[in-house]
């Protein structure tokens, strides 16, 4: 007797199709061809359903729930909608994201990368940070053209070591350089030219070479 009382329980479910009218709150108001009735959202059915969806709805009793989206007009966005965390668990396998017209990423909180390689790969790139703090044992960089514009520039360096084929510098205001040790070397020629020029020096003062021309 018991087993056929859930028989018949099993016989009070039925599916209905409708069209999703409006939303109340969290649950959605369906015209069936029984009339109007508030149905949730089931747990499998990840598409959020939207004004103008067709549905297919289970009914039991007095419960009712939206068990898919059948059908909705063409070209109309799909939304994911979820409530608590998330987790996307791939045992084996790649997981890949593709979209012709762009991805957004939006996050109120931290947005975290974990992997043992990062690529990123783009034509054009824009990046806006308030603060950036940036750690690597080694950095290696490749460009064709680079443009840096700053307030403000400060560096701490234990080794600085350049190799260009051209230096172009220009300083508009004041120049300053404080060392134990300067050494310059030029192949041909060197030239200091200023409208006053001083040099001074505590303890000598050396000039040599095959010519030597004051004035």
């Amino acid at each position: 007797m018991r087993n056929l009382a859930k028989k018949q329980e099993r016989r009070e479910v039925y599916q209905e199709i409708g069209a999703v009218v409006r939303t109340s709150g969290a649950a959605f108001v369906i015209e069936t061809e029984d009339g109007e009735i508030s149905a949730k959202r089931a747990a499998s059915c990840l598409l959020s359903p939207s004004p103008g969806d067709m549905v297919l709805v289970a009914m039991a009793a007095e419960q009712a729930y939206v068990l898919a989206v059948l059908e909705r007009e063409e070209g109309a966005p799909g939304r994911i909608a979820l409530d608590g965390d998330l987790d996307i668990d791939l045992r084996r396998g790649q997981l890949r994201m593709r979209a012709e017209e762009g991805v957004t990423l939006a996050s109120s909180k931290d947005v975290s990368v974990v992997s043992s390689g990062f690529h990123v790969r783009a034509i054009t790139s824009e990046i806006a940070l308030q603060s950036l703090s940036f750690l690597s044992t080694v950095v290696r960089a490749e460009v064709d053209k680079a443009k840096l514009l700053a307030g403000s520039l400060d560096s701490v360096l234990e080794r600085l070591s350049q190799r260009v084929k051209r230096a172009y510098r220009v300083v508009e205001e004041s120049d300053h350089l404080r060392a134990e040790r300067v050494d310059y070397v030029a192949k041909e020629t060197m030239s200091l030219h200023g409208a006053n020029t001083v040099v001074t020096a505590e303890e000598l003062v050396k000039l040599d070479g095959e010519q030597i021309h004051v004035g």
